[in-house]
């Protein structure tokens, strides 16, 4: 087991943000996440990553109990995130971004821009942004880059030093229906061949249906639906609460 939760639970004052929320995780599995705004599954994101600790349950990552632990040391232990706004230097160029943050991902002290400069760590962003097909950016300022290279950069950026999951959140928000499948496409596989699990929020249902392996819904903090694509997506309370209309039957 790669990731598991036992009956976690957060209250935001009066609101249940999670409620006994149970999940595990393998290794190599692309999941899903769905539910309407408001529903727990950033709540869920937050809770995983450090950013919000549970009132009560457990996050069990490799065998070792992590709910009271930083943001700092999860990410150190190997669950990395990306956001749905950009985490990166708009002022810098893609190769610059890489590089720098590689070097910080790597826990890697520098008192100098130079320091990033090295042979072997350009090699290594020039290798990532092939596996990822944004190397004809490389030498393009972040701020200028079109939306969906924006995205793509700021998913390799999350997985700088190797982690074991990286929680991806809305990587197609913001970008256009041209570009979300190839956004997607190129992102999934690159992190894919890295032998990284993948956990993304979505709430574009053609995006789960084709590059999920499995679907997780939540509604009103609780997890109400969990398995393949096409069996989440046809259940009642799923396509009630959180997909809207009806299954139909071909």
């Amino acid at each position: 087991m790669l990731l598991e939760t036992k009956n976690l639970c957060k209250n935001f004052g009066s609101v249940a943000a999670a409620s006994d929320i149970n999940f595990s995780m393998e290794n190599n599995e692309i999941i899903g996440i769905i539910g309407s705004n408001g529903a727990g599954k950033t709540t869920f994101c937050n809770i995983i990553t450090g950013y919000t600790k549970p009132d009560s349950g457990e996050i069990i990552f490799k065998g070792t109990e992590i709910s009271s632990k930083s943001v700092l040391d999860i990410k150190n232990m190997g669950i990395h995130r990306s956001f749905q706004i950009p985490q990166i230097f708009d002022s810098l160029t893609v190769l610059e971004n890489i590089m720098i943050s590689n070097l910080v991902a790597n826990n890697k002290q520098f008192s100098y821009l130079e320091l990033a400069y090295n042979k072997k760590n350009i090699d290594y962003a020039n290798y990532l942004l092939a596996q990822f097909k944004i190397i004809q950016f490389k030498d393009v300022t972040v701020g200028l880059l079109p939306q969906g290279a924006r995205k793509v950069l700021d998913i390799l950026i999350a997985i700088l030093g190797k982690p074991s999951i990286v929680l991806l959140d809305e990587p197609t928000s913001g970008i256009s229906t041209d570009e979300k499948f190839s956004v997607m496409e190129h992102a999934l596989k690159a992190i894919k061949s890295l032998n990284i699990s993948i956990l993304f929020i979505e709430h574009d249902m053609d995006i789960i249906r084709r590059y999920s392996q499995r679907v997780i819904a939540f509604y009103s903090g609780k997890i109400i639906a969990d398995g393949t694509p096409k069996n989440v997506l046809e259940q009642k309370d799923v396509l009630k609460f959180i997909v809207g209309g009806s299954v139909v039957k071909g």
